[in-house]
């Protein structure tokens, strides 16, 4: 703040700030003598309470109790009528201060009047004795209790009035110290003040000062570091910021040249950091002041549109690669459907061709009627329909879920196997299932399905091309608290452990080109662990290669 204000506003400050220490110190004396007052009234508003309960409580009570002790000794009944009509005046008139008290001392007093009460009963029953006994025993005692009470509460007033009054001298005595602690406070915050401005004045002439050295002294050798250190870091807005200002603004065309080449440096060093990274968008914008600069951005630039040209031609060529790989697991997967197909067609159509055999031996033999040539025809359309059902299970068995289902995990095995098991009856091999009770899990059955069908499919090869004596692949289902387990279990040999690491990989395959793509297992992966939050590992066995499927419970 004082380093924008000039150097006449700066002494105005000064004298103005002497102004506000004396009407502070004004301030605090009037707000002590106030505080004295307020004391005084305090001291003297305990002092009339004490009195209040002397006149009011104790007094009153006193002469309430000569009554009471004077109307049983009265010696007849138009006395005692004189001093009943009094007692009753001065319980009406002592009932209200007596209200006021705290509830513990207003019902001493409401039993003290009972007491009184119970006085009065005896003497209308000609019960003298009585009263007089009742006298001196409990009203005397419930009378020097409200007393003692009485007395707490006036020793109470006074020893607030006593705090009272030690506080206000204390307070007296402070409020010396306290004027005395100001007064130097400000005497120091005014001599601060006073120096922080002249030492304002003096460092901006010593900043000049410096400036103007180091600004003639790069005139003499004039080099970069020096045009981007000297500047005089001075903001006043008095003559010497002017001066500063000035100064500055000769520098600020030296320092635009440096800063400018300074720029394109560090464009080209950010543009090659991101070609480490793989960033090709990128190109140097700036132009520096040096010919040689501009030169190198040029070169840069071109550079980096061929080479960004030439990893564009490397990508097409990986995508169409890529696709090529695609459509040949398309072919592959194809080629296993129709497989898949021909074994499940293999028994019906020797059926069929049995059944055309006996009919034409039958019509060669003329042992040809029409009843049974019906029975033959409706054996034909019953196999001819399974085949026809068999081309629809395997159409839907292909076709992708569209939304997540509940479905029943145990169906879903079944129907994976089912496709592959005439191809694994044709090549010897033992399938077996071991099923467990319902599983409900959420997913997309079809594509779960087919996430086994593809390990199933992998498990057949390896046992077919290593030709496995007693081949078998077992697949079981087993229920947990929270998630299901799925094994399959082959007894292929495993998989060598420098792939077993790489075998859910894209495009990995330990088969030859024209057998597999290296896709399957990959997409297997990819249903199991994203669609359907899962997880799917391998591992070795003594028999071989053993798939583990872990699902969480619907």
């Amino acid at each position: 703040m004082i380093k924008y204000l000039s150097m006449r506003y700066k002494f105005f400050l000064m004298a103005s700030l002497g102004i506000c220490a004396i009407v502070m110190l004004s301030f605090l004396a009037f707000d002590i003598t106030n505080k004295g007052v307020v004391n005084v009234n305090n001291v003297f508003e305990g002092s009339k309470r004490v009195q209040t309960i002397q006149q009011s409580y104790i007094l009153p009570l006193f002469k309430l109790r000569e009554q009471s002790l004077s109307l049983i000794m009265a010696p007849n009944e138009d006395l005692r009528k004189d001093i009943l009509q009094k007692i009753n005046e001065m319980h009406l008139q002592m009932e209200t201060p007596f209200s006021k008290l705290p509830a513990q001392v207003y019902s001493q007093w409401k039993n003290y009047v009972g007491l009184i009460l119970a006085n009065q009963a005896y003497l209308k029953e000609d019960f003298e004795e009585g009263a007089f006994i009742n006298a001196n025993t409990a009203e005397r005692d419930q009378f020097y209790a409200l007393m003692d009470s009485l007395e707490v509460l006036q020793q109470n007033e006074l020893t607030h009035s006593s705090e009272t009054y030690s506080k206000a001298n204390k307070e007296a005595i402070n409020s010396r110290y306290f004027i005395a602690v100001w007064l130097i406070i400000i005497v120091l915050l005014t001599f601060m003040f006073g120096f922080f401005i002249a030492k304002n004045i003096v460092d901006s002439i010593l900043h000049v000062r410096r400036g103007l050295r180091e600004f003639f002294d790069y005139l003499k050798s004039p080099s970069t570091e020096e045009a981007t250190r000297i500047h005089i870091p001075l903001t006043n807005k008095d003559e010497l910021g002017d001066m500063a200002r000035q100064i500055n603004q000769n520098i600020e065309i030296i320092q635009a040249n440096l800063e400018q080449d300074s720029k394109l440096i560090e464009d080209a060093t950010n543009v090659v950091e991101d070609l480490k990274l793989g960033n090709l968008d990128r190109r140097l914008v700036a132009s520096g002041n040096s010919d040689q600069l501009n030169l190198l951005k040029a070169v840069m630039n071109e550079m980096l549109d061929n080479l960004e040209l030439r990893i564009q031609q490397e990508i097409d060529e990986r995508t169409r690669q890529e696709q090529l790989l695609i459509q040949q697991s398309k072919l592959a997967a194809m080629g296993n459907m129709i497989g898949n197909i021909a074994h499940q067609w293999r028994q019906p159509l020797g059926e069929i061709n049995a059944l055309l055999m006996i009919i034409q031996v039958r019509q060669h033999f003329d042992d040809f009627n029409e009843a049974f040539l019906t029975e033959k025809i409706e054996e034909c359309n019953r196999i001819t329909a399974y085949m026809s059902n068999t081309i629809s299970d395997f159409q839907n068995f292909f076709k992708p879920s569209k939304d997540k289902e509940i479905f029943e995990i145990n169906d879903a095995c079944e129907r994976a196997s089912s496709i592959i098991q005439a191809s694994l009856r044709y090549h010897s091999i033992e399938f077996a299932f071991e099923a467990t009770e319902s599983i409900k899990v959420l997913g997309y059955p079809n594509e779960f399905a087919q996430a086994l069908l593809n390990i199933l499919s992998n498990a057949k090869d390896v046992l077919t091309d290593r030709q496995i004596e007693n081949p078998f692949i077992h697949m079981s289902v087993k229920n947990g608290e929270k998630y299901t387990l799925i094994k399959i279990e082959d007894n292929g040999g495993g998989i060598a452990p420098e792939y077993l690491e790489r075998i859910f990989e894209p495009y990995f395959t330990t088969k030859h080109a024209k057998q597999g793509t290296g896709i399957g297992l990959y997409m297997t992966k990819m249903i199991i662990e994203n669609n359907m939050n899962g997880i799917v590992t391998v591992k070795n066995t003594e028999h071989g290669a053993l798939f583990t499927i872990k699902i969480k419970h619907h």
